[in-house]
């Protein structure tokens, strides 16, 4: 195609885009890019002569700014917003007509997928580089040894290709591909009678935010009551959330009542469309308030006669000891499931909202999660979805490219009715990212397992040589998954970075171990972390997860590996998978998440006898560390967590208690001693017992976390009884059962023992001089 032929192609299109209101996108690599950078945007300026744009870049490497500021030059009417790529976050609730991706110095699909999104309907999106693969920070950060594979970039090319709505300048000259379907924009109708005030609705601009704005009334019955949200990006689902709010003050004041909503969320400005739609719906409601703002100038605060809005970080709602009014989650996901277990605890109205398949999207494993928990906190819920996109009309032909090429939603296949016979295979990286049928299958069941997915993920697994994905299938279909990345055999330059606190790409497990244990030697040895392992839905918790972590375990052992290992959220149920099968706790992070709200937890399985004694050591250190600072450092782990660790844990340390120790527990049991006095002989027998790794018995679950939580931790009574979901009586009675059961064990003493000795009776158990 000749290039006056393809603008003119890109003008007819604009302008069937502007009256369907679908986007189109141009794709430039070249190295004279330039030219038809700037060709691409004086054509659009003849569709939009005033257009709202957003140009994306690293303003801070060499030339970006430059090239920023020959754009620029295009815009002197209109409004131009430059963003910085570390800061796009920042503009998700924002709408462009044209938006512009500077790919020169970086290729990343996390960013793709945030800002493609932001194109409204009639606009454009423009990505341009000189080459997709060269001189590419995070292509860069997934080199191994000089080594890097770009099957990802190739199928992103691919997929450009073969999507309508798609122009492409490249060298080998220009194609077109006009999108020839058709749009569909529904009209907007409200109901005769509302529950929520009709002010509100009138804001609305979709039939699903009409229909969710109805269902915040829910929340005004008594009791426990919890919404959950979820929608992909782009539906109005914060905003939405935000004058549900609003209609809920409405109706509490007109009856007299007060409203207190606390607002949560990765940061602030994830939370920000929820303030700035709860500020709208009460200025349209005539609502008198004040705003708060930040000083990144989000509000964080809104507030009037007997009512406030107010946002608080996670840590803060965590440490809530009962919570008050509403509690609203934003990117809930995000957040994690033990987050939202501990908040379903704490609150009585909760609202949960997230995105689903987007750039972080959740996709099925977070409602299969979520209606667990809410199930076992038996609370009322209402299940949303929201499926109208709001920028752009339904059938945009950009929104199905991005979803393909980013694998954004991906499904695996349904079961085969005989599985018999399965097999276990590595698989052609190649093989799969070319065929859609395959990769769709292999990467929906990572997908569908794990709540916390990114575009970013499927490159690194793509590209990288040390990546590989192992399978279990039957026929034609698969059923289990396994992402491994090979780590370890480090150089001596890189094991004295690590050990003097430097950081490199990869290699996270001898990266922990080095700095925390501070043995060299495990710096040389070679294993493979296991990244990610998921079931299809339909075979979870029966047993094939174990079988393909055996089967990747033996493959390791026959490539002459001397260690298997995760890294992973301190989530319990992912935790107590990895202790079941034999794998041992060796680090948890110091510092707890600040945006999921968990300890990341470091486990391995050695194989080779040189890593038996390394792993023997640190789970020791490991060990001695957590009892020793689980009162500090690790206080705000949950105790069931706790607990697992120390389970899987076979460190051994013989502790001793002296008689008047000893006296002071058995003065607890007859109850002429309260716990407070007797508080040191029961954490030394607590001690006892969590270090012996030697015992053929052990205490009931409850038990040990109201040992760990109480005694080792020394939480307050009335925040344990809300995280452990156990009453201050049954807590007393679990301390006391759990005091009697240890000291008949370790010393045949029970409630009728001696309390009080002579100085003769102790021998030389304290010394003064």
């Amino acid at each position: 195609m000749q290039r006056n032929e393809f603008y003119e192609e890109l003008k007819k299109a604009l302008w069937d885009g502007k009256e369907k209101y679908y986007r189109n996108l141009v794709y430039i690599e070249k190295k004279d890019y330039l030219d038809d950078l700037l060709a691409s945007i004086k054509t659009y300026l003849e569709v939009n002569q005033s257009p709202s744009v957003i140009y994306a870049f690293h303003p801070w490497v060499s030339k970006a700014k430059e090239r920023r500021n020959i754009i620029k030059e295009l815009f002197k009417e209109g409004k131009f917003e430059d963003v910085d790529y570390a800061s796009t976050d920042e503009y998700l609730g924002n709408t462009y007509d044209l938006v512009i991706l500077d790919l020169v110095d970086n290729f990343q699909p996390n960013y793709v997928g945030r800002l493609v999104d932001l194109a409204r309907g009639g606009g454009l999106v423009i990505l341009y580089t000189d080459n997709l693969t060269e001189n590419k920070m995070f292509r860069n950060s997934i080199v191994r040894y000089g080594k890097i594979l770009d099957i990802y970039e190739r199928r992103f090319r691919k997929k450009l290709e073969e999507h309508e709505g798609i122009f492409i300048a490249n060298e080998e000259g220009y194609k077109a591909r006009p999108f020839v379907g058709n749009t569909k924009r529904e009209e907007v109708k409200i109901p005769q009678k509302t529950l929520m005030p009709k002010e509100l609705h009138e804001l609305a601009i979709s039939q699903d935010q009409i229909k969710v704005l109805e269902e915040f009334y829910f929340l005004l019955r008594g009791g426990k009551r919890v919404i959950s949200l979820t929608a992909a990006r782009g539906r109005g689902k914060s905003a939405v959330t935000g004058l549900g709010l609003a209609g809920i003050i409405k109706i509490n004041l007109d009856e007299g009542y007060d409203t207190e909503v606390t607002v949560t969320a990765p940061s602030l400005y994830s939370a920000s469309q929820i303030m700035e739609f709860a500020k709208k719906g009460l200025d349209v409601l005539k609502i008198k308030n004040k705003e708060k703002n930040s000083d990144t100038g989000f509000i964080r605060e809104i507030s009037g006669d007997d009512f406030e809005i107010y946002y608080k970080p996670p840590d803060a709602v965590s440490e809530v000891e009962t919570g008050k009014g509403i509690l609203v989650i934003d990117e809930a996901a995000a957040l994690g499931v033990n987050f939202i277990d501990l908040a379903l605890r704490k609150w009585k109205k909760i609202v949960l909202v997230t995105t689903i398949h987007g750039y972080e999207g959740s996709g099925k494993a977070f409602i299969r999660y979520l209606r667990k928990i809410i199930s076992e906190r038996k609370a009322p819920v209402r299940l949303l979805t929201m499926q109208k996109p709001l920028r752009y009309a339904e059938g945009d032909p950009i929104e199905k490219w991005l979803y393909d090429a980013l694998v954004l939603n991906p499904e695996p296949q349904r079961l085969p009715e005989d599985i018999s016979i399965a097999f276990y295979e590595t698989q052609d990286k190649e093989e799969l990212l070319m065929n859609d049928n395959k990769l769709f299958q292999v990467y929906g069941i990572l997908v569908s397992a794990h709540y916390r997915n990114n575009p970013d993920d499927l490159m690194i697994m793509a590209d990288g040589v040390h990546h590989s994905i192992k399978t279990i299938y039957s026929g034609d279909s698969y059923l289990a998954v396994v992402q491994t990345s090979e780590e370890g055999d480090l150089p001596d330059n890189l094991i004295d970075l690590a050990l003097r606190g430097g950081t490199f790409d990869g290699d996270l497990i001898p990266d922990r171990l080095l700095k925390h244990v501070r043995l060299r030697d495990f710096g040389k040895l070679k294993g493979w972390r296991i990244i990610r392992i998921a079931v299809v839905p339909e075979l979870q918790d029966k047993g094939l997860g174990s079988k393909i972590l055996q089967m990747v375990t033996e493959d390791a052992r026959e490539k002459g590996l001397d260690w298997i290992g995760s890294s992973f959220m301190g989530d319990y149920r992912v935790l107590k998978f990895w202790v079941k099968n034999g794998f041992i706790p060796v680090h948890v992070s110091p510092v707890r998440n600040e945006k999921y709200g968990d300890f990341p937890v470091v486990v391995i399985k050695p194989l080779s006898e040189i890593a038996k004694r390394i792993v023997d050591i640190s789970a020791s250190i490991f060990k001695e560390k957590l009892l020793n600072t689980i009162h500090d450092i690790y206080f705000n782990m949950s105790p069931q967590v706790a607990q697992l660790l120390l389970r899987g844990n076979k460190a051994y340390k013989d502790i001793n208690l002296s008689k008047l120790h000893l006296a002071k527990i058995v003065a607890f049991l007859q109850g002429t001693s309260p716990y407070e006095a007797s508080a040191d002989g029961i954490h030394l027998l607590t001690l006892k017992y969590f270090w012996d790794s030697k015992r053929d018995w052990s205490l009931y679950d409850e038990e040990e976390w109201v040992l760990i939580g109480k005694v080792l931790q020394g939480k307050p009574w009335g925040y344990l009884s809300t995280l452990l979901g156990i009453n201050r009586t049954q807590m007393n009675e679990f301390l006391y059962t759990a005091v009697a059961t240890m000291l008949k064990k370790y010393y045949n003493m029970d409630a009728e023992g001696n309390i009080g000795y002579s100085l003769s009776d102790l021998g030389d158990e304290f010394t003064t001089r």
